[in-house]
C-alpha cells in the first residue's frame, strides 16, 4: 500500500507538471487522444466519415460527445470550427472561440493558436468576458490536467477494489480476470501489472 501511495504522489505531480504520462504521449503524437485504442481510432474515423458526407449534425455529437471528453484536441478544434461556421449547430463565435482556446491549451499545434488569437482579437470586451466564462467551464471538464486526473482516479479505484488471496479452503486454481473493455481474459498478475502501468 505504501507503494502506491508513492506511484500516486509521483503521479500527481507529474500531472501537475504537465508531464503525465498520457498527456505528454499525446503532445508529442499531435492530435491523438490519451486513451488511444482500436475504439478511439474507429470513433475518430466515424466523425470524420460524416463530416465529410456533410452529416454534421452526427458528426459533431461525436466529437462533443465521445472525442471531447477523452481530450481529443483534434476534436475540440472540430467542435470550435463548427460553431464558428454554423455547421450541425447553431452558430456562435464565442462559444467557438472557448473551444478554440481548450483545444490549443498546449500552445501547439501552431495552427489552433493562431486560429484562436485571431477570433479573440476580434472580441469587444462583452464578447471576450462570455469567452471566458465559457472557456472556464469546459477547463472543468476537458482540459488535460482534468482527465489526467481522472484517469489516475479510475486507474486507483480499479487497483483499491483487487482483493488477492483465496476465500476458498484448500487448494484453488490461478484468478482469470475478464476484461470485457480489452476483449481478453488475464491472469490476476497481469491484469495488476497493466493497472499500475496505467497508474
Amino acid at each position: 500500500m505504501n507503494r502506491l501511495k508513492h506511484t500516486l504522489k509521483i503521479l500527481f505531480f507529474l500531472i501537475v507538471l504537465g508531464q503525465a504520462p498520457g498527456v505528454a504521449a499525446q503532445q508529442t503524437a499531435g492530435n491523438l487522444s490519451i486513451d488511444l485504442n482500436a475504439r478511439t481510432l474507429s470513433v475518430q474515423a466515424k466523425a470524420e466519415e460524416l463530416f465529410n458526407r456533410q452529416d454534421y449534425r452526427r458528426a459533431y455529437g461525436i466529437y462533443l460527445n465521445d472525442l471531447a471528453p477523452i481530450g481529443d484536441k483534434y476534436a475540440q478544434y472540430m467542435l470550435g470550427f463548427m460553431t464558428l461556421s454554423g455547421l450541425g449547430v447553431e452558430p456562435d463565435p464565442v462559444l467557438a472561440s472557448a473551444w478554440y482556446r481548450l483545444a490549443a491549451e498546449r500552445g501547439a499545434p501552431e495552427e489552433f493558436v493562431a486560429i484562436r488569437d485571431d477570433l479573440l482579437s476580434q472580441f469587444d470586451a462583452a464578447d471576450r468576458a462570455r469567452s471566458d466564462e465559457i472557456y472556464l467551464g469546459l477547463r472543468r471538464k476537458y482540459c488535460d490536467l482534468v482527465i489526467s486526473m481522472r484517469e489516475v482516479r479510475d486507474a486507483f479505484d480499479d487497483r483499491s477494489q483487487m482483493r488477492t488471496g483465496s476465500l476458498l479452503g484448500g487448494q484453488s486454481s490461478a484468478i482469470t480476470i475478464i476484461a470485457p473493455n480489452e476483449g481478453s481474459n488475464l491472469s490476476g498478475d497481469e491484469f495488476l501489472r497493466r493497472l499500475e502501468r496505467r497508474m
